[in-house]
């Protein structure tokens, strides 16, 4: 025990029954002081700002790690340990929550690299594999022992352009890898036909061609559990004023082009170009929401640990605004559909993160559902994921 080191053998052998009782419980309490000191100072110094959001009274946010400087993009395995880009930092960590007790144990690094921004796992014939994409390439690594140990990374995917929105997004599904690449520019003609659209290899990383097109910075992708088609967020152009355009959620499909960098928001023709294009072969937005609020992830939840009124949803991370006079974004918005993934209608799930005097003390990034079925939300601003769950 702490206090018995000062004290010698003999001293402790000569104390009386009653005193050596004494000092253990002392030491008890004072052990249960420290910890507990210490447990509500990590908590406590988020307690504020969590009770500054709005949300429903049945639902609660905690913070499930809070050191994730520059958080990103997420992913679970196939052991339900939660994954995360941490992109400005370089690296790829896992979090994992041995004990179950909806805080994460540590962070182990896995990965180092340029920008790594989208992950996503898949199990092979020759193994399982996390695949990480970084700005230039996309690399996978075969894990070599659980929990969480992988053998070096070899690229799967070389030559992407750099600059500009250097943030990618990969999901996989069917033997196949979508890549979400976005432009090099506001709004211009792209060299490249890999920027502003999604591309689909397979997982040998061979047969590759562009799936679809017109889609200037879709960060946010996903696969609907009902359909099975994917559907996007899209970041919009700026400098056409506060309202315009709206930002944008897409059903992505193969072969079809979306716009940009000609047409924006219902086929309105951007009169940047000073050639015709014909925006009635583009393709509308599935949902518009209000312009720059920068949508950067998106969740489908068909049920889980959240009150059963929030079964079949799609939640979206709205990071929020940069290019507006009065900001706007900073949230996540529920979009609520049927038993069918038809879209009913949206409404806000959780706000806040932005005060009254137009800062922001946090922005949402993306959002994943654990195979237990709680939502997990990135914030890079604040560096921490939070975990949200019914009360």
């Amino acid at each position: 025990m702490i206090l018995e080191r000062f004290f010698s053998k003999t001293e402790r052998s000569a104390a009386p029954e009653y005193f050596k009782a004494f000092l253990h419980l002392f030491v008890f309490f004072l052990l249960s002081f420290i910890l507990c000191g210490l447990s509500y100072a990590g908590s406590g110094k988020y307690a504020e700002k969590l009770k500054s959001l709005k949300l429903a009274g049945d639902v609660r946010i905690d913070i499930f790690y809070a050191d994730a400087e520059r958080a990103r993009h997420m992913a679970f395995d196939d052991q339900g340990i939660l994954f995360l880009s941490q992109m400005k930092k370089g690296k790829v960590v896992a979090l994992p929550d041995s004990d179950a007790d909806g805080k994460a144990d540590r962070s182990v690094e896995v990965h180092k690299g340029r920008n790594p921004h989208g992950l996503a796992f898949a199990r092979q014939k020759t193994g399982y594999y996390l695949y990480v994409a970084e700005e230039t390439r996309v690399v996978r690594m075969k894990r070599i022992g659980k929990p969480y140990s992988y053998g070096p990374p070899e690229t799967f995917i070389d030559g992407i352009p750099g600059g500009g929105h250097y943030s990618r997004t990969i999901k996989i599904r069917d033997g196949k890898l979508y890549l979400s690449v976005g432009s090099s520019c506001n709004v211009c003609e792209e060299k490249s036909k890999i920027r502003a659209a999604i591309a689909r290899f397979n997982l040998n990383g061979k047969g590759g061609g562009i799936f679809a097109e017109g889609l200037r910075n879709s960060v946010g992708i996903e696969f609907s559990p009902y359909s099975g088609e994917l559907w996007g967020v899209n970041n919009g152009r700026d400098m056409l004023g506060d309202d315009h355009p709206r930002e944008e959620l897409n059903i992505i499909r193969k072969g079809r082009h979306y716009g940009w960098p000609y047409c924006y928001e219902d086929r309105v023709f951007d009169k940047d170009f000073d050639r015709p294009f014909d925006c009635s072969k583009t393709e509308a937005p599935a949902l518009s929401f209000t312009a720059h609020m920068a949508p950067l992830g998106l969740a489908f939840y068909k049920s889980g640990t959240l009150p059963a009124r929030y079964d079949n949803s799609l939640f979206i991370a709205f990071h929020g605004s940069w290019n507006r006079s009065v900001p706007a974004g900073y949230k996540v918005v529920r979009v609520k559909l049927d038993a069918k993934g038809k879209m009913l209608g949206h409404e806000d799930f959780i706000s806040g993160w932005l005060k009254e005097n137009g800062q922001a003390w946090g922005r949402p990034v993306d959002l994943e559902q654990s195979p237990k079925g709680d939502l997990y939300l990135s914030d890079d601003h604040l560096g921490v994921i939070y975990r949200i769950t019914g009360k």
